[in-house]
């Protein structure tokens, strides 16, 4: 996934290109010479970006070097500090929270089916 796709993504999943490059504060014109080609544009440009949509200019940069076939995801930052305190469980209390997560999982499952099933009737 390029770096262009990416931020092209990231950004149409909350709007226009023309909303957001108003967010901002940056031509709009000047968003879509940069979404051609994020290299080549003012690290202060791509600096306000990130900012907006949320992400490190840092992130950005490792983009290029991740295969196309790995899988990324947005994290919100409730779930990176979901995973912060993961990470420092004890092997024992990591396989508490995956098997309470499992058993909610299943619980609501069935509703979510079951939602499902009555929108669509």
């Amino acid at each position: 996934m390029t770096r262009e796709y990416y931020l092209r993504s990231l950004i149409s999943d909350n709007g226009s290109l023309k909303d957001f490059a108003k967010t901002i504060g940056m031509p709009y014109s000047t968003l879509l010479s940069i979404l051609k080609n994020v290299g080549g544009a003012a690290c202060d440009n791509v600096f306000k970006i990130c900012q907006g949509l949320g992400i490190s200019a840092d992130s950005l940069s490792l983009l290029e070097r991740i295969p196309t076939d790995s899988i990324i995801l947005e994290v919100t930052p409730a779930e990176q500090q979901h995973i912060k305190k993961y990470r420092k469980l004890s092997p024992a209390g990591k396989e508490e929270v995956d098997h309470y997560l499992d058993f909610r999982l299943s619980a609501e499952t069935p509703r979510v089916e079951k939602d499902a099933e009555i929108s669509s009737s």
